[in-house]
């Protein structure tokens, strides 16, 4: 992988299985699906779903900020929400974390088996 850089960083959780929190190619971060876990491991499955989408924007916030960028920067964010969960309650979290331009996103609901929002993020820093 030739001019990509892994970004590792103690500030979130480290990664699940064998992949970067986020790698750094031409400009861009790749951040890695964080998840509604703390730093010890520990996934909040059993927590409020307000509560699961803030500790997954802080994951996602700290590998930013490992990035030598912030959330600012995103151009595109995946979104991943179990059914029933409530999408306008997860907008007005979200809405806290990112800046205007806001990033390109998707939002797939999907069978999760890791609490109930997975996200990742495209940052550019060019």
């Amino acid at each position: 992988m030739s001019g990509a850089t892994p970004v590792v960083t103690t500030q979130a959780p480290a990664p699940a299985g064998p992949y970067s929190q986020a790698i750094l190619a031409g400009g861009f971060v790749f951040i890695a699906g964080q998840t509604p876990k703390l730093l010890d491991g520990t996934r909040l499955l059993d927590r409020p779903f307000d509560e699961q989408v803030r500790q997954t924007m802080e994951n996602l916030r700290a590998v930013a900020v490992a990035s030598g960028g912030t959330l600012a920067d995103a151009v595109k964010v995946n979104v991943f929400l179990r059914p029933g969960c409530d999408v306008a309650a997860f907008n007005a979290i979200y809405e806290t974390y990112v800046s205007h331009p806001l990033p390109a996103r998707i939002t797939t609901i999907s069978d999760l088996a890791v609490g109930d929002v997975e996200i990742d993020a495209v940052l550019w820093l060019g």
